[in-house]
């Protein structure tokens, strides 16, 4: 083994090993845990054990709470992982739990970046709010006929809109208007980054790339082209990774 990658996300923790020959050994996602410090204490004995000394490189909101790991920014470690997995995307919208950020990058270096944190209408929170309500599982969600809803969500706060929501619950809209209706109002908070940069193409990364057919959906509310690089929901695991990797 060459070098582990964890990053430890507001919702979501995931982890990259890279083998010696650069393949991924290892990515796997877990819910981030809300005693850190202990569970990542545990966790990475158990990866000692398993891959021997290897390097370590973590970051995200909890990559204090790994001791041992070398720690970088979640920013740099984006911009090594797109370039290891998809060499050409030059510019990326990172949609995370808490935040969402829009990255370029050259050759695996971080050239510029924007952040969106100041509304939870334009990061997945608001998605995963709007799911628990609707008692709708993730997994159940499928864009791939591309439909966008008729419903739009007038409000451009979470908090206003969940009010919303729970309105057009009451007149009896579908859970899936609803939800198609979230999605298009988290692109369309994450469409007000991209107007701070000139580019021809976006890679999207985060969690919402696992849902089936949201690179075309994404790329009709962004009005750009758009794809979803392999192993989009790992992007910044696999640059902690590729730092681990230079450093033995």
């Amino acid at each position: 083994m060459s070098g582990i990658g964890i990053d430890i996300g507001s919702t979501y923790t995931k982890l990259c090993v890279l083998g010696e020959d650069g393949k991924f050994e290892a990515l796997c996602a877990e819910k981030t845990p809300v005693r850190q410090k202990e569970h990542f204490t545990e966790k990475l004995k158990s990866l000692r054990e398993t891959y021997g000394d290897i390097p370590v490189v973590s970051c995200g909101y909890g990559r204090k709470n790994i001791a041992g790991s070398r720690m970088v920014s979640e920013l740099s470690a984006l911009a090594a992982g797109v370039h290891r997995v998809a060499l050409e995307a030059e510019t990326v919208l990172d949609i995370g739990g808490q935040d969402t950020k829009l990255i370029r990058q050259r050759n695996g270096k971080l050239l510029s970046f924007f952040v969106n944190d100041k509304c939870a209408a334009g990061c997945g929170m608001f998605l995963v709010n709007t799911l628990h309500r609707l008692g709708v599982q993730f997994e159940n969600l499928d864009l791939s006929d591309g439909r966008l809803p008729g419903l739009r969500l007038s409000s451009t706060c979470a908090v206003f809109a969940q009010s919303e929501i729970v309105e057009r619950i009451a007149e009896g809209v579908s859970e899936e208007e609803i939800l198609r209706a979230v999605l298009v109002q988290i692109l369309t908070q994450s469409k007000m980054l991209l107007g701070k940069v000139e580019c021809e193409k976006i890679h999207i990364s985060g969690g919402l790339t696992k849902i089936p057919g949201i690179a075309q959906y994404a790329e009709t509310v962004l009005e750009k082209p758009t794809a979803v690089p392999e192993h989009a929901a790992y992007l910044s695991a696999i640059g902690c990774a590729v730092f681990a990797e230079k450093e033995r």
